[in-house]
C-alpha cells in the first residue's frame, strides 16, 4: 500500500494526458480514430518482491515528484487516477477492474506515469491545445456581426465647409456577412482540425516519452542482469584462483596456471566495471525523465506483457496504424491542406454583406440630427495578377505532399512493428535456448573442476569452461533486456500508451 499511496501523491500534482475535447461538435471529416483509446491488457504477473523493493523509491517520490509535477494544468492532473491502488487511465473500459494488491503492478508503468507528470513539453502541448480550442470559439464568432466604430475630425476644408458643418463625425455600426462563398465554414473546419491536430501531437509526445522510458528501462535491466552475471563469474574466478594458488604453493600446479587465473579474473573485473557504467548511465537517463533517482533494487526481471505474441503480423500492423498518433497527425495535416485548397478557391469569390450604421455629426451641416443608414454591399479580396490561381495550385501540391506523408508514416510504423515482432519472437526462442545452455555450461564447469582435481583435465580446460559459462550468462542477460524492450514497445505501438496503465 505504501507504494501506491506514495505514487498517488506524486502523480496527483499533474500527470499529463490528452485534455478533454471541447463541447462543440466536431466535423465529420476531422476523424481522428487513430488517437482513440482502446482497451488492452498488459499481462504483468504479480511479484510480491516488487512492492517491497519499491517502498523506498515510493517514499522519496512523495517529496520529489510532487513538487515538480505541481505546475501541470488541472486538465492534465485529472487525466489519470489511482483506482484500487493501481495507476489507471479513466478512459479505458476496464479501469474499474483494478486489483487491490500494488505488487500486481509492474514498475515500468509507474515510471512512465511519473515521466508524464513532470515532462515540460507535455504541459506546453496542453497549452497549445487550449489555444486551439480558443481558435474554434473565435471561428464561431466570425458568423456574428462585426461592430464598426469610427471617429473622424476635419483638419482642412475648402470654401468654408468647416464653418458650415461639424468638425467631428462619429459613426457606429454593424457589418453582417450574408454570403461568403463558404469562407466562414472553412475557417471553422480548420480551427476544429487544429484541435484534433493538437490532440494528436500531444498523444504523439506521450508515446515518445513512454518509448524513451521503455528504452532506458530495458537498457538498465539488461545491464543490471549483466552485472549480476559478472559478479557471479568474478566470485567463481576468485574461487578458482584461490584453488590454483594453493595447488601452486603445494607444487601441484605450475605458476603459469596462477597467472592465467589472475588474467581471467582481471578480465572479468574490467567487464564488470563496464557493465556497471552502462547500468548507471541508463539509470541516470531514466532519473532525468522521471524526476528522481531510480534505485537499482527496482530493476527486476519481470515478464513484459505479451498480448500480441501469437497474433499475425498483418493484424498487428493494422492495430498499430489505428492507434498511431503520428499517422493521425499526418491525416489531420492532409485534411488541413484540403481546407487550404477550399480557402484559396473561396478567396476568388465575392462577399455579400449587410451593414447598418448611425452617424453623429455632419461635415456639411452643423447641428444635423443623427442619421441611420442600411447598406447591402459586395466586396472582393483579389490579389495581384493571377496570384489567386497560383495559390490554388500551391495548395493542391501541399495536399498531395500531405497524403504522401501519411503513407510514409504508415510504412515507417509497419517497419517498426514488423522488426519488433520478429525480434520478440526470436528473443523468446533465444532465451529458452540460452537458459538450457547456461544449465549445461554450469554442469560442465563443475564436472571439469572435479576432473581437474582428479588429474584428468587441464587447468586451461577448466578456465575455458568458466569463461564459457560467464559468456552464456551475459548473453542471457542481454536477451532479458531485449525481451523487455520489444514486449513493452509492441504494447505501446499496437495498444496505445494507455494500455500501460491497465491491469
Amino acid at each position: 500500500m505504501a507504494f501506491a499511496v506514495a505514487l498517488a501523491v506524486a502523480l496527483a500534482g499533474g500527470l499529463s494526458g490528452v485534455a478533454a475535447e471541447p463541447a462543440t461538435p466536431q466535423p465529420a471529416t476531422a476523424g481522428t480514430s487513430a488517437t482513440a483509446n482502446k482497451s488492452a491488457t498488459a499481462n504483468t504477473p504479480a511479484r510480491a518482491s516488487t512492492s517491497a523493493r519499491a517502498s523506498t523509491f515510493a517514499t522519496s517520490a512523495t517529496a520529489g515528484t510532487t513538487a515538480k509535477a505541481a505546475p501541470a494544468s488541472r486538465a492534465a492532473a485529472s487525466r489519470y487516477t489511482l483506482a484500487g491502488n493501481r495507476l489507471r487511465a479513466p478512459a479505458a473500459p476496464s479501469a474499474g477492474d483494478a486489483r487491490d494488491d500494488p505488487a500486481d503492478a509492474a514498475v515500468l508503468p509507474h515510471l512512465v506515469g511519473m515521466a508524464f507528470a513532470r515532462y515540460p513539453a507535455l504541459r506546453a502541448q496542453q497549452l497549445q491545445q487550449e489555444a486551439a480550442q480558443a481558435g474554434v470559439a473565435g471561428a464561431r464568432w466570425q458568423f456574428f456581426p462585426t461592430p464598426v466604430v469610427s471617429m473622424e475630425r476635419a483638419a482642412y476644408g475648402s470654401s468654408g465647409s468647416l464653418e458650415r458643418g461639424d468638425r467631428q463625425v462619429l459613426t457606429v455600426g454593424l457589418r453582417q456577412p450574408i454570403w461568403t462563398g463558404g469562407r466562414l465554414t472553412t475557417n471553422l473546419d480548420r480551427a476544429q482540425l487544429r484541435v484534433h491536430q493538437s490532440e494528436a501531437e500531444l498523444e504523439s509526445l506521450r508515446q515518445q516519452v513512454a518509448l524513451r522510458v521503455i528504452q532506458h528501462w530495458s537498457d538498465a535491466v539488461a545491464a543490471h542482469e549483466v552485472v549480476q552475471a559478472l559478479e557471479q563469474s568474478r566470485a567463481m574466478h576468485e574461487r578458482l584462483r584461490a584453488l590454483v594458488s594453493r595447488r601452486a604453493a603445494d607444487g601441484a600446479s605450475p605458476e603459469a596456471d596462477v597467472q592465467l587465473a589472475r588474467s581471467r579474473l582481471e578480465s572479468v573485473n574490467a567487464d564488470l566495471e563496464a557493465a556497471r557504467a552502462r547500468r548507471d548511465t541508463a539509470l541516470a537517463r531514466l532519473a532525468v525523465l522521471v524526476g528522481q533517482p531510480v534505485p537499482e533494487s527496482l530493476l527486476v526481471d519481470e515478464p513484459p506483457p505479451a498480448p500480441v505474441a501469437g497474433e499475425p503480423a498483418s493484424a498487428l500492423r493494422a492495430a498499430a496504424r489505428e492507434m498511431s498518433p503520428d499517422i493521425a497527425r499526418a491525416r489531420v495535416a492532409a485534411q488541413l491542406a484540403e481546407r487550404d485548397i477550399d480557402s484559396a478557391q473561396q478567396a476568388m469569390l465575392p462577399e455579400v454583406y449587410l451593414r447598418a450604421e448611425r452617424q453623429y455629426g455632419n461635415f456639411n451641416q452643423r447641428g444635423a440630427p443623427p442619421e441611420n443608414r442600411v447598406f447591402i454591399g459586395v466586396s472582393t479580396a483579389f490579389t495581384g495578377g493571377l496570384s489567386n490561381l497560383s495559390a490554388v495550385d500551391g495548395a493542391r501540391a501541399q495536399y498531395r505532399a500531405a497524403l504522401e506523408n501519411v503513407r510514409t508514416q504508415q510504412l515507417t510504423l509497419d517497419e517498426q512493428v514488423t522488426a519488433d515482432l520478429t525480434l520478440a519472437r526470436a528473443t523468446a526462442q533465444r532465451k529458452a535456448s540460452l537458459a538450457q545452455a547456461r544449465r549445461a555450461a554450469g554442469d560442465v564447469s563443475l564436472s571439469w573442476e572435479r576432473q581437474f582435481l582428479a588429474g584428468r583435465k587441464q587447468w586451461q580446460d577448466l578456465m575455458n569452461s568458466a569463461r564459457e559459462q560467464a559468456q552464456t550468462d551475459a548473453q542471457l542477460a542481454e536477451t532479458i533486456g531485449a525481451e523487455q524492450l520489444t514486449g513493452w514497445r509492441l504494447l505501446v505501438l499496437t495498444r496505445g500508451v494507455n494500455a500501460l496503465f491497465q491491469p
